[in-house]
């Protein structure tokens, strides 16, 4: 897109710091309110403010933050400038209000690098006011169905992103079947990343999000299966299949609760790695950001290096101290997501208790019937469990749902107040999981900061 002339994008810049830090000096994030006023004055000045920058554009369901936040990390390991929008502002204006602010007042930027968290729907918004230099997809899943209408429709939106972007690299989960189909009739480079039939992790099957191939519109069959729909899929048809990996991660030697070691294999070879954050669902997103981190030309032993120090995103796994007792919060929006959780938190020989809260606003999505689909049989018959607290909008629905689950009356508690909810935190002696959506988390998490001095989200 044509670059704006001085004049408009001084004013555009102005308008966005200008507004930003007004929202910042009255206590609110400032989010995608300045990008909303930039864009206003100006259309096209992310044309401007991106000009010069190598750009990673990450979008999918599941992980978006959390490897953004690794590539991130990767890069700056490797000594580069690098932008990232820690916010989680992942609409086409809350990724503007990022890029606009960290520019100087005459539209330069000052980074040289960025790393995008880019929502499924905005991908095809984003590209036409700048060129990524990849785009990496985690994953596919059904979420907010009332928003995106099922996950082929997410599938069609990047698609159409992806079609608009065809210098990028495209990096790609190989086990994942329906981001894998972004590859077909696209002139991209593609990187692959994934999970050999070796590591020998075994989830809940669910094809239910898998869908038909491609190709010819059969049904897959799966030589091996890690959970949900990702494995080794094949059409038994037509061939179409699995890429193997440039990016594979051939074991799974330990995990806990501060990580997992694995055994990586890139065109370097083999090594033994530390992911220093602990579930499957983030070993998948260690290799993203590897093959993402080569396809910006970071060399793959910096890469891999930088994983052992890589900290949590915000509300992804991250981990509060209140009164000498561990809190470990960990956003769940979907079935995928959420059993995923489940299989972490219930992994550990120890007692705990949970806090689930679930809302059903817009950041949400307003259709909660994934918790019908959503494996809370599997937390609620875990010996260790020794207390739920239930909150949010929809208490009572989720409440019914645990019952159905197994969770008894004198399990379950239902605390409608967040401040009651902090008082009740603070005399727990067991460690805590804290699994909200969205909303609920965002509400959540502004206790906790005030309680225990942790940074807000944007800093």
């Amino acid at each position: 897109m044509k670059k704006p002339n001085a004049i408009q994008t001084i004013l555009s810049v102005a308008a966005c710091k200008l507004t930003r830090l007004f929202l910042r000096k009255t206590g609110r994030g400032g989010t995608a309110v300045p990008g909303i006023a930039a864009m206003k004055v100006c259309k096209n000045i992310l044309a401007a403010v991106s000009d010069g920058m190598e750009i990673i554009v990450v979008t999918g369901t599941n992980g978006k933050t959390t490897t953004c936040n690794m590539i991130e990390h990767a890069l700056t390991s490797a000594g580069r400038s690098c932008l990232l929008n820690k916010s989680g502002a992942n609409l086409l204006h809350g990724i503007a209000s990022d890029l606009i602010s960290n520019a100087d007042w005459l539209g330069h930027p000052k980074y040289k690098s960025a790393v995008l968290e880019c929502d499924e729907a905005a991908l095809k918004q984003l590209v036409q006011y700048l060129t990524p230099k990849a785009i990496v997809v985690t994953n596919l899943f059904s979420d907010q169905v009332d928003r995106y209408g099922g996950v082929q429709n997410t599938l069609k939106e990047i698609r159409t992103g992806v079609e608009r972007s065809s210098s990028s690299i495209l990096v790609l989960n190989a086990d994942e079947p329906l981001s894998a189909s972004l590859a077909l009739n696209v002139p991209n480079k593609v990187i692959w990343y994934g999970l050999e039939k070796t590591v020998g992790v075994r989830g809940n099957i669910d094809l239910s999000d898998a869908g038909t191939c491609p190709v010819c519109g059969s049904e897959y069959k799966y030589d091996f299966h890690i959970y949900a729909h990702l494995g080794g899929f094949v059409c038994p048809k037509c061939g179409h299949g699995r890429h193997t990996p440039d990016v594979a991660v051939v074991s799974i030697d330990k995990t806990s609760s501060s990580g997992s070691t694995i055994h990586l294999k890139t065109r370097e070879g083999t090594r033994e790695v530390f992911v220093a954050l602990p579930a499957v669902y983030n070993i998948y997103n260690a290799a993203a950001a590897v093959a993402a981190a080569s396809a910006a030309g970071v060399p793959v032993q910096k890469a891999i290096e930088s994983l052992s120090t890589v900290h949590s995103s915000f509300g992804r796994l991250e981990t509060f101290e209140l009164n000498g007792n561990r809190l470990q919060m960990i956003l769940v929006k979907n079935p995928a997501g959420c059993n995923q959780a489940f299989s972490y938190v219930t992994g550990f020989d120890e007692d705990f208790t949970a806090v689930l809260y679930l809302n059903n606003r817009t950041g949400d999505g307003h259709d909660i019937s994934w918790i019908n689909d959503t494996d809370y049989e599997k937390l609620c018959s875990d010996p260790h469990l020794k207390k739920i607290y239930v909150g949010g909008d929809r208490a009572q629905d989720l409440s019914d749902r645990l019952r159905k689950a197994g969770a008894s009356d004198d399990l379950q508690q239902i605390v409608p107040d967040y401040h009651q909810l902090s008082d009740l935190l603070k005399q727990e002696k067991r460690p805590v999981f804290i699994l909200p959506n969205y909303t609920a988390m965002m509400e959540i998490r502004q206790i906790l900061v005030q309680e225990t001095g942790t940074k807000e989200f944007w800093e």
